[in-house]
């Protein structure tokens, strides 16, 4: 056979392989795309919340006037409030925290978890205070205080956004 000849009937022949239907193989099945991890996103906003009062805690213990560990876990009005907390007291001892994940939006712009808390402050006393500069969030009651955060995801990183301080004695542990 000719070299021409023989170059055309093997394209002829790739060709008629390609569109046979029985050399043709079944394309793999595109990935399916999963639905976003709700546990890894809960897991991340307690993190972030438990951070936010750790660095709180800390920082009241020391009567330091800010801790700039709150601005890792916290933005806008929870950084606020949290760093506005700090003016003026020193506190001892700790809260005992019981967060719960209350609700999960993956699909809010921004990812959000809503986390529920119910704060036994009974331990976590101000002993030390500057009445003049002292804010309005350490007013002295009893019983559990409720807290409602809301944690947002932003490039990758959840933070405290929002932070609702209820009244005193309004939840119960």
């Amino acid at each position: 056979m000719r070299p021409a000849v023989a170059f055309a009937a093997g394209v002829l022949a790739l060709l008629a392989g390609c569109a046979s239907p029985q050399s043709a193989e079944k394309p793999d099945p595109e990935p399916a795309t999963s639905a976003p991890d709700t546990s890894s996103a809960e897991e991340r906003a307690l993190e972030a919340y438990e951070g936010m009062m750790g660095a709180l805690v800390e920082a009241s213990l020391e009567g330091a006037t800010e801790n700039p560990e709150i601005d890792w876990y916290a933005k806008g009005q929870a950084a606020d409030l949290t760093q506005g907390m700090l003016i003026g007291v020193r506190a001892s001892g700790e809260p005992k925290l019981h967060p719960e994940v209350d609700k999960v939006d993956l699909e809010a712009d921004p990812p959000a978890v809503i986390i529920e808390d119910c704060v036994d402050g009974s331990d976590w006393q101000v002993v030390e205070e500057d009445v003049k500069t002292i804010k309005g969030n350490w007013v002295e009651g009893e019983g559990p205080r409720p807290y409602t955060a809301t944690v947002t995801e932003e490039d990758g990183s959840w933070m405290v956004e929002k932070l609702w301080l209820g009244d005193y004695g309004d939840c119960q542990l």
